[in-house]
């Protein structure tokens, strides 16, 4: 199957979660600086998803140019991710309301993480697809994925102590050194402009 059929089905889908996503926040009871502030918690939690939804995106756009040709397994991984990041506006939205409870939280660090697990194993299943590829080779998230697993259990221990917003910061924190680090990497470990 070509790629670029199936780029297109999931940035269609990336695209309505994240329509989907802001239409669950409420307008302020008030015209004040104040009750924009009464939504705080909603505002953070919609920040936290927009960017993991868009980070999703970025890494599979980038992704998706190198990458030629897709199986049907590679298929299936992709929609099992696509499965969990469909999730993510409904977890959003609990965890907005219920910012300080235990278990909108953890669930809500549970479908981050099985997200970004999900993208190491759909793009390993790519790499195996496409085995002639040289450059789909290079790509690798196995330290970000380690970093992903210490980072979330630090959350959730944070979280049960009493914690539970932790959980969501913790998240914000792993999508951004999802995005940090690999251009880190390229720009002063492989020497790239």
């Amino acid at each position: 199957m070509e790629s670029s059929r199936f780029e297109t089905f999931i940035d269609a889908i990336l695209a309505i979660m994240m329509t989907v996503m802001v239409l669950k926040i409420p307008q302020p009871e008030t015209l004040t600086l104040a009750g924009i502030w009464n939504l705080r918690v909603m505002y953070f939690a919609y920040f936290v998803s927009f960017i993991m939804l868009f980070s999703v995106w970025d890494h599979h756009r980038k992704l998706f140019v190198i990458i030629e040709k897709i199986n049907n397994r590679v298929m299936w991984m992709y929609s099992l991710l696509i499965f969990f990041l469909t999730l993510l506006p409904y977890f959003t939205a609990w965890v907005a309301h219920e910012s300080y409870a235990l278990v909108p939280e953890l669930m809500f660090g549970l479908i981050v993480f099985s997200v970004n697990m999900l993208f190491v194993l759909s793009t390993k299943v790519a790499i195996k697809n496409d085995v002639h590829n040289d450059l789909i080779k290079e790509l690798s998230y196995r330290e970000l994925f380690i970093l992903d697993v210490v980072l979330f259990s630090i959350g959730a221990v944070l979280s049960f102590m009493g914690y539970p917003i932790s959980m969501m910061i913790i998240c914000l924190v792993t999508i951004i050194t999802w995005n940090i680090i690999p251009y880190i990497q390229k720009t002063y470990v492989l020497g790239d402009d």
